[in-house]
């Protein structure tokens, strides 16, 4: 089974409930591939992280039962965080709507930064296509305490097919790494 196969099985299974990203240099705009890669520590090529774990494979298809358990004891965690995302956009624009509510068990001390990712599925490469490539990335820290709550607007220009846009939003613990909560939607055309 190939990355995409087990990815594109997994998001069947799973559907919205599963959030990917993937950053790739000769896809993605100069400078995002490089500060993920930075970020990690510059990890040997093809790297998976799951939940902001790192996984070294040179065969990310052949890990399917790993990213299967993973996002089935991720789904028993209690979320610090609900998140809702809307995303919207013409041939040109773009809207992204996000709403940040805090769980009661916030972690202290952390330095937490919100990323939101534009996605674009279906890019063609020399042998094969890549989905869920980082077109986009935005970030800003937030230093939210429970019952606090963040609505945002991100609106951007882009020249992607919309039919395979795709917005991501992660929230990740700067120093562990860890992914605290993710949603991910399809763009709907205006």
């Amino acid at each position: 089974m190939s990355a995409e196969q087990a990815l594109d099985s997994l998001l069947k299974k799973y559907g919205d409930s599963l959030a990917i990203v993937a950053y790739h240099q000769t896809f993605s705009p100069p400078g995002i591939d490089t500060m993920r890669r930075q970020y990690y520590g510059n990890p040997a090529d093809p790297t998976v992280a799951i939940d902001g774990k790192k996984f070294f494979v040179e065969d990310p298809g052949a890990y399917y039962q790993t990213y299967d358990q993973n996002i089935r004891i991720a789904q028993g965690v209690v979320p610090y965080y609900n998140l809702s995302l809307n995303a919207t956009a013409s041939n040109t624009d773009g809207n992204i709507q996000l709403k940040i509510v805090t769980g009661d068990t916030i972690p202290v001390g952390d330095s937490i930064v919100v990323f939101v990712s534009v996605c674009q599925d279906s890019v063609a490469g020399t042998l094969k296509k890549f989905n869920y490539v980082c077109q986009i990335l935005y970030h800003f820290p937030i230093n939210l305490v429970y019952p606090d709550s963040l609505d945002t607007t991100i609106v951007f220009s882009h020249s992607l097919p919309v039919d395979k846009m795709q917005a991501v939003c992660f929230i990740q613990s700067i120093g562990s790494k860890e992914v605290m909560q993710a949603i991910g939607k399809k763009f709907e055309e205006k």
